[in-house]
């Protein structure tokens, strides 16, 4: 684009404004224009016994409800790990999902990382520490029954005793090839991390590009055959981890990064991850006591979801009217995926969007004990915390590459492409910007609630629409985005 032009366009966008340039608001950055506030955690997610302990918990420590209550659903789902699988699609009998999540939780430091993890994770650990214990009761009587029926005769001897097998429900600093061993005994268990950047820096190593793969492989219930020089080899069938930790905003924002960059770190293993902002709340002097009993009753209904892993999962199905639904849901999540405008990094999270909506189901299916049919509640109440999931993915995907996935920000690229290309219209409407497909705008509507968050960051103006019997309302673009860039700069957005 010519100087020439530049000038013309910026002359010709000032004459339509009856605003004078003093008046005139300043734009926004163009990377905050998607900066909207979160939204609150949706209700009536989990049961009754669950909220009943989380939110007062929440409450008196001043945390974000949402970081508590997905920590607890991440365990949760560690819990249910390799007993159920989830079948989305009858007619592709291919597909099925584990209920085993990813959940990280980016917060700084002093946002009470280490009380939320270790009271939410403490019926985990009483159950590894019971489990064990019963383990070593059982060694025992297997040794006393081992030797005496190798003393025995052996024409005198019955079936050769078992060895015990050793139950586990979590993992914390486990290496690959002793969580191998761990999930070939037990399917499926909750890798728990008061800090995920020790975990994240070892996928990074060149030397431990297998631990990487094996991780993708525990994520979506593969297979796994080791075999080493001089010791027996194993083989792992249908292992299930989940995982589910904190790590502060500086590192897992360089793992983004380098994610959003492509080369090894693209492989979809971040995606994998349900990524929430964890923040601290204003202080409040007069904060609900957490009852005792609701905490024990948390304690209580997280023990009973384990269960002993059978031979092969069970199989979670759509009830009819879910599955109808479930169909409505895939092809929205499909159309927006194709978007041409997405970033490769963000399409790569919307590509395991419909299966963060399987799993989401299974876990909320089996926590309010609906059996092997999952309602359409339990789907619906998986499309909102998917849809709440996104608020916080699109911000922090923001935060580390500077980028934005919001139709806020596609639409403003696109009005300024239209102003270096000299075609941009007197007046910008919702019509308009429909009917050229800006950043897959889906309606008139959508594109009205668009325009009006540019006009609330200053980058439109709202002027009197030329057609008044129409109705509707009209902008135009804010000469101060022009002046604030140059020709080879607007060249390039």
């Amino acid at each position: 684009m010519v100087k020439a032009n530049f000038l013309a366009d910026l002359e010709r966008l000032k004459k339509p404004i009856p605003f004078s340039p003093e008046g005139l608001p300043e734009p926004a950055p163009l990377e905050e224009l998607g900066e909207e506030e979160l939204p609150p955690f949706p209700g009536e997610i989990l049961p009754g016994e669950l909220e009943a302990f989380l939110r007062p918990f929440a409450e008196r420590l001043a945390v974000e409800y949402g970081a508590v209550a997905i920590t607890a659903l991440g365990l949760a789902s560690g819990l249910l790990a390799g007993r159920y699988v989830v079948q989305p699609d009858p007619q592709n009998p291919t597909w099925r999902e584990g209920v085993n999540l990813w959940v990280a939780v980016i917060s700084d430091p002093g946002t009470k990382k280490t009380p939320i993890l270790k009271t939410l994770a403490e019926p985990l650990y009483e159950l590894e520490a019971h489990f064990q214990e019963e383990y070593e009761e059982r060694r025992r009587t297997y040794e006393l029954e081992r030797q005496a029926w190798q003393a025995s005769k052996p024409q005198e001897r019955g079936p050769e005793p078992q060895e015990p097998r050793a139950f586990r429900v979590l993992v914390e600093d486990a290496t690959k090839e002793a969580l191998a061993q761990v999930l070939k005994e037990n399917r499926g268990v909750v890798a728990v991390y008061d800090e995920l950047k020790g975990l994240f820096s070892t996928w990074q190593r060149v030397d431990r590009q297998a631990d990487r793969a094996f991780y993708l492989k525990a994520h979506s219930g593969g297979s796994h055959r080791e075999d080493r020089m001089g010791r027996k080899g194993h083989f792992v069938r249908d292992m299930w981890l989940a995982i589910v930790g904190f790590i502060q905003p500086g590192p897992f924002r360089r793992l983004l990064k380098e994610a959003a960059k492509g080369g090894e770190e693209a492989d979809g293993l971040v995606q994998r991850f349900v990524m929430v902002e964890g923040r601290l709340l204003p202080w409040k002097k007069e904060r609900p006591s957490v009852p005792r009993e609701a905490q024990e009753a948390y304690k209580a209904f997280m023990k009973g979801l384990w269960q002993s892993p059978e031979e092969v999962p069970r199989i979670l199905r759509f009830a009819p009217d879910a599955q109808e639904l479930w169909y409505e849901w895939e092809d929205e999540v499909e159309q927006e995926a194709r978007d041409p405008d997405l970033p490769p990094s963000w399409k790569a999270y919307l590509g395991k969007r419909l299966l963060l909506t399987a799993r989401f189901a299974g876990v909320l299916s089996l926590v309010w004990k609906e059996g092997e049919w999952v309602s359409a509640e339990s789907l619906l109440r998986a499309i909102e915390l998917v849809q709440w999931a996104d608020a916080h993915a699109k911000r922090i995907w923001r935060g580390a590459t500077r980028g934005d996935y919001s139709p806020a920000n596609r639409v403003a690229v696109r009005i300024l492409e239209r102003a270096r290309e000299g075609k941009l219209p007197e007046q910008i409407t919702p019509k308009w910007v429909w009917d050229l497909g800006f950043a897959g705008i889906e309606s008139v509507a959508q594109a009205a609630k668009v325009l009006q968050r540019l006009a609330e960051k200053g980058w439109l103006l709202e002027v009197q629409p030329r057609n008044r019997n129409r109705g509707g309302k009209a902008f135009v673009l804010n000469p101060k985005v022009l002046e604030g860039l140059k020709p080879e700069e607007l060249q390039g957005a």
